[in-house]
């Protein structure tokens, strides 16, 4: 089987150079390997996280050998399969989503992709989400007790390599911060492209903009998505977020026919900043000070107490 070779360099170890706790070797390739699963299902898949077993072809595809161990801050030497061979189809497939590994690449080449772009904080990237990030962050006990820094490169492809230490895990924490938690809405649109194997569809809305959608599967039958294809449908699910506040995915646990005056949900769903939302909340009490203004030492009066209760209830 053809395979890349790294060496992933563990610098500022406790232990004499070109040796290794067995407890701190455990913990680096349980976290290389989590941190690499999700990169790798977040490019074929679409999500870095899903419930149930391991398909064959992520497993053989995360069969990632340790070959060799040598001096110079501990260097460990390691072997990682190309997708082309592990994952022949799901490299070949065509996707309307999502630019797909090249067969030459490895699961370690699609986590790299990642560290780079959290690591460079690109708001919009496609190659990381919540997931990702919450196993990276992973690797912050690793580094405060055993090692100060975690370097991979390949050796045959110079440009595919990462860094982890203290300083990128802050950038890291910050994306996390910025990035808003999932948030139920209600979403109108076309829906188009579906891709049935995938549980995954497109949702376009009436301003052109789309949103990548997948169906959950313990609210829905992937079934269901035939008889709505090509039609105007109302979807209720829960929405994911990119670190800019855009929505990046929707999870669709109700999907039915659009109807008269659901136009209203035409729009992508925007989630406010921590600044908005304090806005918006003094915005909020100001309003609704301002009735009280408006009936002070005008009452009681004339109107009957029902009018009154049914005015303070609109308010």
């Amino acid at each position: 089987m053809k395979t890349l070779k790294y060496q992933l360099k563990l610098k500022g170890l406790v232990s004499p150079s070109g040796t290794i706790p067995l407890k701190a070797l455990t913990e680096v390739c349980d976290l290389l390997l989590g941190a690499a699963e999700r990169g790798l299902r977040l490019a074929v898949e679409g999500t870095s996280v899903k419930r149930g077993r391991l398909p064959v072809w992520l497993t053989k595809s995360l069969d990632l050998k340790l070959i060799g161990m040598k001096k110079g801050s501990t260097v460990l030497a390691i072997e990682a399969p190309v997708l082309g061979e592990t994952a022949k189809e799901q490299v070949r497939q065509q996707d309307f989503w999502y630019v797909l590994p090249k067969p030459e690449d490895t699961a370690l080449t699609l986590l790299a992709r990642s560290i780079h772009d959290t690591t460079a904080e690109v708001l919009d990237s496609d190659a990381y989400d919540g997931g990702i990030l919450d196993s990276l962050l992973q690797f912050k006990p690793f580094l405060k007790s055993f090692a100060e820094k975690v370097e991979l490169h390949c050796v045959s492809r110079p440009r595919e390599h990462f860094r982890l230490d203290e300083q990128e895990l802050a950038k890291i924490q910050r994306l996390k911060a910025k990035t808003p938690e999932p948030r139920a809405f209600v979403i109108s649109g076309l829906f188009d492209v579906i891709e049935h194997n995938k549980k995954r569809f497109h949702l376009v809305l009436s301003d052109g903009e789309s949103l990548l959608g997948t169906i959950d599967t313990e609210h829905l039958d992937v079934e269901q998505m035939r008889q709505f294809w090509g039609k105007k449908v109302t979807i209720k699910g829960l929405v994911h977020f990119r670190p800019s506040r855009r929505p990046r995915l929707i999870e669709a646990q109700v999907i039915k026919s659009m109807e008269q005056g659901e136009e209203v949900f035409e729009t992508l769903p925007q989630e406010p900043s921590q600044i908005e939302f304090a806005t918006s909340v003094r915005d909020s009490a100001a309003a609704k000070k301002g009735w009280l203004k408006e009936v002070w030492g005008k009452w009681p009066g004339d109107e009957p107490i029902e009018d009154l209760l049914a005015a303070l209830n609109t308010n």
